[in-house]
């Protein structure tokens, strides 16, 4: 499709350039990362495109604190990054096969697709749960939670998403992801992935997430605080994974009723807490 209603297309040097534009445009304006979401939906009122491949934003690197991901590293980049395939046992690489098709993965970027907040996405409920922070930089720059992120769109008002943060895992960690989708290059009906440290037996910090539901993913605090406390087996996952079930908020659309996503909330934090359950197990060994 031609998008005639675009007049200008810019490629900043740095990234005040890119900061400068983005705000002299306003609504007009949009960044562009891998493009595809701009492809396929361009709002009628952008006439004005930012594009960031010049800017120093794609490396991926391991550091004492742990992995920090630019914003415009792609997916396929992140799969072939020997530090993302050791992370948790290489829960990412893992989900981020699920993901689309790999010509897609050529262009998506990890930020973009964070920005993108789709419902459907399998990166968002995998980063929440991994306990991930951005860098946004805009008048200035500030680090938050990845959560802090979704709740408000003017977080992005005028601003860049220019690095992921992932935590280094603590001992006793392992996460999981589950998706489900008719197809293995379909979206998600609905995916989870859950997030567990534990110490001496009992559960210390845990993040349950669930996405496609069919609103974007979010966590689910009764489900998480049941496992506090308690140790990780396989009556306490069963507990944990019906409260899942009983508390989510899901709803129907096109592609699944809300009675079938509840079920699935339920298989998808049981299978995702048994993982991590023989992850951990397996580290004792």
């Amino acid at each position: 499709m031609i998008r005639t209603q675009l007049k200008t297309y810019h490629r900043p040097d740095d990234l005040k350039e890119a900061l400068t534009l983005l705000q002299q445009g306003g609504k007009t304006a949009r960044l562009i990362g891998g493009g595809i979401d701009l492809a396929l939906h361009l709002p009628p009122d952008v006439t004005a495109l930012i594009d960031l491949s010049r800017l120093p934003l794609s490396s991926i690197e391991e550091g004492s604190n742990g992995i920090t991901i630019g914003a415009t590293a792609t997916m396929t980049e992140a799969l072939e990054h020997p530090a993302i395939a050791s992370y948790l046992n290489g829960v990412i690489v893992t989900t981020l096969r699920q993901v689309a098709s790999p010509l897609l993965r050529n262009l998506a970027t990890i930020g973009g697709t964070l920005v993108s907040t789709h419902p459907w996405s399998d990166v968002i409920p995998l980063f929440l749960a991994l306990g991930a922070e951005v860098t946004l930089v805009g008048e200035i720059s500030e680090r938050i939670p990845l959560s802090n992120l979704y709740d408000s769109r003017e977080r992005l008002k005028g601003k860049i998403l220019t690095v992921v943060h992932l935590p280094k895992p603590a001992a006793g960690t392992a996460a999981a992801f589950r998706q489900f989708s008719r197809t293995g290059f379909d979206v998600a009906l609905l995916n989870c992935a859950c997030f567990v440290r534990v110490e001496d037996g009992r559960c210390l910090e845990t993040r349950i997430i669930a996405g496609g539901t069919p609103r974007l993913a979010s966590s689910l605090p009764k489900a998480e605080e049941s496992l506090i406390g308690a140790a990780l087996t396989e009556e306490t996952i069963e507990k944990t994974a019906r409260i899942a079930q009983e508390s989510s908020s899901v709803g129907d659309d096109r592609r699944a009723s809300a009675d079938y996503r509840r079920k699935l909330v339920y298989v998808g934090v049981k299978r995702s807490l048994s993982e991590i359950k023989d992850r951990l197990e397996e580290t004792k060994r």
